[in-house]
């Protein structure tokens, strides 16, 4: 039993993961996976449902900075920071949202 095989068996949904655990669990051959990828890349083959990647949001373009990050003030009420976040739980998102004075470091009330 070949990947091509094994490959054509799953109607083309398998990838090296799952063409190795099959080789080694279901045919009890001592394969390494990085032997299964290598082979299977220079064949031309991939699975056919490929994961859907998140998008990288560090490092990503940020709102305009108005203050230079210029953090220490010599009055109250002279430049407010804001910061939000969001959290998944079962029921969706939560949202936590911070506002405080630069000077004295204390939220409104």
């Amino acid at each position: 039993m070949g990947i091509g095989q094994i490959r054509e068996d799953s109607r083309g949904t398998y990838g090296w993961p799952r063409v190795r655990a099959e080789l080694v669990l279901g045919y009890g051959e001592q394969v390494n996976h990085k032997r299964v990828a290598r082979l299977m890349r220079e064949a031309g083959l991939q699975d056919v449902s490929r994961r859907r990647r998140r998008k990288n949001l560090v490092g990503g373009p940020t709102a305009e900075d108005l203050v230079n990050r210029q953090f220490s003030v010599d009055a109250p009420d002279f430049l407010w920071l804001t910061d939000i976040t969001d959290q998944p739980t079962r029921h969706g998102k939560l949202y936590c949202a911070v506002v405080m004075d630069a000077y004295s470091r204390h939220t409104p009330r």
